[in-house]
């Protein structure tokens, strides 16, 4: 349930990202927005990857849990980049 909850919400923001990208990111300021979002998008990948690697040490994932953990992982990320880039697009 969560799992298609996400996906939905994936394919709204990669919508998002790639709409902006071809109206407004091809000059300077949206050059400047994609980049800061970028920068917020390494982060969450690498807080979500080192969450998921800690906890499947801790106590070993299914192979199931683990197509969840990655999935709720690059949710995450995309997600992440769509707010920030609506939260850049309204600041610069």
């Amino acid at each position: 349930m969560l799992t298609g909850i996400a996906i939905i919400l994936d394919t709204i923001a990669v919508c998002y990202w790639a709409g902006f990208r071809n109206t407004e990111g091809k000059d300077e300021r949206g050059a400047e927005i994609l980049g800061k979002s970028s920068s917020i998008v390494l982060m969450l990948f690498i807080i979500g990857f080192s969450i998921i690697t800690v906890t499947n040490l801790a106590s070993p994932f299914t192979n199931v849990q683990f197509q969840d953990a990655f999935i709720l992982c690059f949710s995450a990320v995309v997600i992440g980049n769509a707010l920030s880039i609506m939260y850049y697009k309204k600041r610069i």
